[in-house]
């Protein structure tokens, strides 16, 4: 097992802020590009992005969900569609670590490079053949899928009988024996390369077959905090709104503050038609961060205890991140409102951002119908 060289979280965090500058800068081409093209994911393979929540023994960075939150928030504010796919990609390297068969962990990490992309939308058919799965179709809005090097999605694992129990797995191949299908296209996060993935009669060994939403974890603890659930789909959506929120409120004050009333010449930022929703900008920040903040420590905090999510603890965070989703979104839309006509030029950065933040909203893992997930658990109703 590879184990990165000196104190890489350190290196990681030093490097973040160079990372964040570059995709800054390079964010409209991403998005003309509709995937992070190589050259820049390299540079945050080299970084060990995808590493950070996998533990030192494997090969990881041993960041904790922390590290991972500042990490995708910076990226994020740096440009949307790059936190989205980095937070996503960590994470979904840490289940591998903590959910799959030993001997592809081992393999799987023995790559610096490593990371996994997968999708929970399937339109696959797949059969039991001798050593694994044979599959062939396609799994829709696989994120990062441009920048992995294992590829695949969930699946209803193959019955043998009508009686047979349900069981969903996760099935991943080389990107080499896949197709991605460049479907991605949407109003906003188009740099993310959430297309489609297709397989055509690939055979997955089944050691790269392992049960996935609801595993069983077969590495210790912090780390296996994230099993079982889907929930970490909705922190890293969190995590990639609030860079949003950052970015639009830093972006609107900077634009309004070489910008004069025209009847009287006063700076605009002054006007309190302008200075009271950007102060309520920042307190709907400051608390959507903290929120997400405190619950991702008590999620750590249990894992170093050895303890899985318990239903309190896991409504909170899947609400923080839902909340975050949602109240950063509004930041972005208000502060563009008062920011005057100059934000409708496409070539300007709070029109982009305002695109970015109305796409997860739609994600079934933090839309609006969350809510009453969420409550409907909390009042423990049957459905």
């Amino acid at each position: 097992m590879n184990k990165p060289a000196g104190n890489a979280l350190d290196q990681l965090k030093t490097a973040i802020p160079e990372l964040a500058d570059e995709a800054r800068a390079r964010a409209e081409e991403f998005e003309q590009l509709r995937k992070i093209p190589s050259d820049f994911v390299s540079k945050l393979q080299a970084a060990g992005v995808y590493r950070i929540l996998v533990s030192e023994s494997q090969g990881g960075l041993g960041g904790d969900l922390i590290d991972w939150l500042e990490m995708a928030t910076s990226l994020a504010e740096a440009d949307a569609s790059t936190g989205w796919t980095c937070a996503h990609g960590a994470v979904t390297n840490a289940l591998v670590a903590n959910i799959a068969d030993q001997k592809f962990v081992d393999s799987f990490f023995s790559d610096p490079n490593a990371s996994a992309a997968w999708s929970n939308l399937p339109r696959v058919q797949a059969r039991e053949v001798d050593g694994g799965l044979s599959i062939s179709g396609r799994w829709s809005f696989a994120t990062g899928c441009t920048a992995a090097t294992y590829v695949g999605g969930m699946l209803p694992f193959p019955k043998k009988s009508a009686d047979a129990e349900d069981r969903l797995v996760v099935a991943l191949a080389p990107i080499e024996q896949a197709t991605i299908d460049e479907t991605w296209n949407p109003v906003g996060l188009a740099g993310t390369g959430s297309h489609d993935v297709v397989f055509d009669d690939v055979f997955v060994p089944w050691q790269r077959i392992f049960d996935w939403p609801y595993s069983t974890p077969t590495y210790a603890y912090p780390t296996a905090v994230f099993i079982p659930g889907i929930w970490f789909i909705s922190i890293c959506a969190g995590a990639t709104h609030l860079g949003l929120a950052r970015h639009a409120i830093d972006a609107a004050r900077r634009d309004l503050s070489v910008k004069k009333d025209r009847f009287s010449n006063k700076p605009l930022l002054t006007n309190p038609a302008i200075l009271a929703p950007l102060e309520e900008a920042e307190g709907l920040y400051f608390t959507c961060r903290a929120g997400m903040e405190n619950a991702l420590k008590e999620v750590w905090e249990s894992g170093l205890h050895g303890k899985p999510l318990n239903q309190a603890l896991s409504l909170r965070i899947r609400l923080a991140a839902v909340t975050a989703v949602h109240q950063c979104t509004a930041i972005v839309r208000s502060v563009y409102d008062v920011s005057g006509a100059s934000v409708i030029s496409k070539k300007g950065v709070l029109q982009r951002l305002y695109r970015d933040a109305s796409c997860l909203t739609h994600h079934i893992s933090v839309n609006r119908k969350s809510f009453e997930t969420t409550g409907i658990e909390r009042l423990g109703i049957s459905q």
